[in-house]
């Protein structure tokens, strides 16, 4: 090893051992000399450096949640009026749009129902003919009155009774305007409340269903949200708005990002955890609900002065750097903060200011200094 390069070791070994003697939160700015590579060694051993940038690295809660679907998301089909299943193909899986035929139905109560709606149209339009007539009589002083008031009785329960009996068949899905016009249908149709996939079907050909049964389920997964088990001593720094990031429990696949919608304000007793609802901003088939998650919480997200993490030397509990003047590298201890993403923030910044940092080939170099 020629002189020059001993030199240089003993030089490094001397201002690690004085740099390790301070502590992390009190570094000195002075920078020796430790080493000289020509531009073969810094190929050789990988040398790459950069300037010091703003960035945004944050600090974060870890929780763990998992995938839901809304309230709004989710719709059960039932019969408004018991029936019988007279076709449907519809299967689990499938996708459908709002207002998509899901089955029909028939049961010969449903006639009942309309032929009661035309008698009662024709019996109210005769109650409140007799009902001008006798207002004109008692005018004229040619009819009692109790008889115009048994006639008004009769002609506003007939009102009220239609009135009942058109709300029913708009209930269940019968055109009352076609049903005036004379035309009676044998059968209902059952329609999708909302688009999204059919996760239940429970039914077959001729089976008779009664209004409290579900007969179909469906789940609109665009509407996907965050479940979040928030520790109480982190709760109270959670806010919304807060950017979330996400990946599958027990994974190191694809990381999604959300963001925090609500924080409620009632503790789980049994989990000591608080609920944390977040908004998910890159939806994805990849996604399910009921699905673990594993998140990161961004709770402040400032820019500050940071470097790679691989510029980072680690050596008796401090932080160093080194710093590139000309192929003469210099050994600077820093204050290092929040760690994100592979950067690290730079709490004393000005040390490393308009300087060059060695970014990759640290601890190589590091390594071979100490030698």
């Amino acid at each position: 090893m020629d002189k020059n390069k001993i030199l240089c070791f003993a030089i490094a070994v001397f201002l690690l051992g004085s740099c390790s003697r301070h502590s992390e939160e009190v570094v000195s700015e002075d920078k020796e000399q430790v080493g000289v590579l020509t531009a073969e060694q810094r190929s050789l051993a990988g040398i790459r450096t950069a300037a010091m940038d703003y960035r945004v690295v944050s600090s974060t809660i870890s929780c763990t949640g998992e995938i839901e679907v809304p309230p709004n998301g989710i719709a059960s089909v039932t019969a408004p009026m018991g029936g019988y299943i007279v076709n449907a193909d519809i299967v689990p899986g499938r996708y459908v749009k709002k207002g998509e035929l899901l089955a029909r139905l028939s049961n010969p109560e449903y006639i009942t129902l309309q032929q009661s709606f035309l008698e009662t149209s024709g019996q109210l339009m005769f109650a409140e003919q007799d009902y001008a007539r006798q207002k004109t009589l008692v005018e004229h002083d040619a009819a009692a009155m109790k008889r115009l008031q048994e006639s008004e009785s009769s002609y506003k329960v007939l009102k009220a009774r239609l009135a009942g009996l058109k709300s029913r068949l708009e209930f269940i899905g019968i055109n009352v305007s076609e049903l005036e016009g004379g035309r009676i249908v044998q059968e209902i149709s059952l329609r999708s409340p909302l688009s999204g996939y059919v996760t239940e079907v429970n039914y077959h050909k001729g089976q008779f269903v009664d209004p409290q049964e579900v007969i179909f389920r469906i789940v609109d997964l665009s509407e996907l949200h965050l479940h979040l088990n928030v520790f109480e001593k982190d709760v109270a720094i959670v806010r919304r708005g807060q950017k979330i990031r996400f990946r599958r429990a027990g994974g190191s696949g694809e990381t999604f990002s959300g963001e925090v919608m609500l924080v409620s304000p009632e503790r789980d007793n049994q989990l000591r955890t608080f609920g944390v609802h977040g908004h998910i901003d890159n939806e994805s088939d990849k996604l399910k609900p009921g699905m673990y998650v594993e998140a990161e919480i961004l709770v402040s997200g400032d820019s500050v002065f940071a470097v790679n993490e691989g510029s980072v030397v680690t050596e008796g509990g401090n932080n160093y750097f080194f710093v590139d003047e000309g192929n003469q590298f210099q050994i600077v201890p820093v204050n290092s903060g929040v760690r994100m993403d592979g950067w690290v923030e730079i709490r004393n910044p000005d040390v490393l200011r308009g300087k060059q940092v060695v970014v990759e080939g640290a601890n190589r170099l590091f390594a071979e200094l100490k030698k």
